[in-house]
């Protein structure tokens, strides 16, 4: 009769065949994340246009501004517009505001040169929110592009996570599994857009057209998270000779708010005017018309993409910045007429 204690010698290795189970599950989770997740390839392929044409901006004129935010940025600035009407070397660097303003800023970061312009267009959305961590497609687009650092030890010093929870994030969750395989099933694409949506500049267009009814809401002050990373990052511009603003983002408004939108797009403005520098777009970031818009309340269409770039070039030429005296008279004003 076997003894009570010789079952445990099994022990020992059913646990490595756990072990090596787990692991293995998770190499092949993360070997999709950072190579065959369509979100991911469709983002480093459109990394693959912007460092291109940053390349060439600085090859061919010295110095440049690049740009980035979110979603709203990559499909409001067309930089071969800004290029061809008003002289101005722009690259669109924007992204997917799900990686995070960390991974977002840390990825615009590398292609700036001495003398170089940057153009902070992050979503307020993104500025109002907690810094919690870093989002799983911030963590697998930047190991994709082979930069670990951005999430690990970002220049902004903000948002870093150790080197477990960065391996953590390179599974794919379960809402993408059944979503792409839903996909998969009605042969629908695995991804909404294309790599053929990518102008040379870095931005975006997309043919569908979604009809708009709200705008996007946001936080009432900046986070805590967006403070230091505004006071890391003003630091860092000016170390490294690099001109910095922030330029706030169009979105679609319902007529009927207006004036709320633009008084607290204006209150908002007035928090980030603490640590850099604000661009006067006389909007306020408040877009009144709805087919302006294509699939989402912060992605223009062509046409408005071209009126929000000319907006642009104009404060770009002029190097028009918002006075504290300016924005205070434009929260008041919203007041008057409330």
């Amino acid at each position: 009769m076997a003894s009570s204690t010789s079952r445990f010698k099994y022990v020992p290795g059913r646990a490595v065949l756990l072990l090596a189970t787990a692991l293995a599950s998770w190499v092949i989770c993360a070997v999709y994340s950072v190579y065959f997740n369509p979100e991911v390839v469709h983002y480093h392929q459109g990394d693959a246009i912007k460092r291109a044409w940053a390349a060439q901006m600085t090859r061919e004129h010295g110095s440049k501004t690049i740009i980035y935010g979110g979603s709203s940025c990559e499909f409001s600035v067309d930089g071969e517009r800004l290029l061809a009407n008003y002289g101005e070397p722009v690259v669109n660097d924007g992204g997917h505001a799900g990686m995070g303003a960390v991974v977002l800023t840390e990825s615009a970061l590398g292609d700036l040169r001495r003398g170089d312009t940057l153009i902070i267009a992050l979503e307020p959305f993104l500025m109002t929110a907690p810094f919690d961590g870093e989002p799983s497609l911030g963590v697998q687009f930047s190991v994709a592009l082979h930069h670990p650092e951005w999430v690990l030890h970002p220049v902004v010093g903000v948002g870093d996570i150790n080197s477990f929870q960065a391996a953590m994030a390179l599974r794919p969750g379960g809402f993408h599994v059944f979503t792409l395989f839903g996909k998969f099933i009605l042969g629908q694409p695995l991804y909404r857009y294309k790599l053929s949506d990518y102008h040379r500049s870095g931005w975006k267009q997309t043919a569908v057209r979604v009809p708009q009814t709200a705008g996007a809401g946001f936080g009432p002050h900046l986070s805590t998270g967006a403070r230091i990373m505004l006071t890391n990052l003003s630091q860092w511009s000016r170390t490294n000779g690099v001109r910095l603003a922030y330029s706030l983002p169009w979105c679609y408004c319902p007529p009927d708010e207006l004036r709320d939108v633009r008084h607290k797009n204006a209150e908002y403005l007035a928090e980030i005017m603490a640590f850099v520098p604000v661009l006067r777009d006389p909007t306020l970031g408040a877009d009144t018309v709805a087919t302006d818009f294509a699939d989402a309340a912060l992605h223009p269409d062509e046409a408005g993409a071209a009126r929000r770039t000319d907006e642009l070039g104009r404060e770009l030429k002029q190097w028009d910045i918002w006075t504290r005296t300016e924005l205070d008279r434009a929260i008041a004003d919203s007041l008057d007429t409330r």
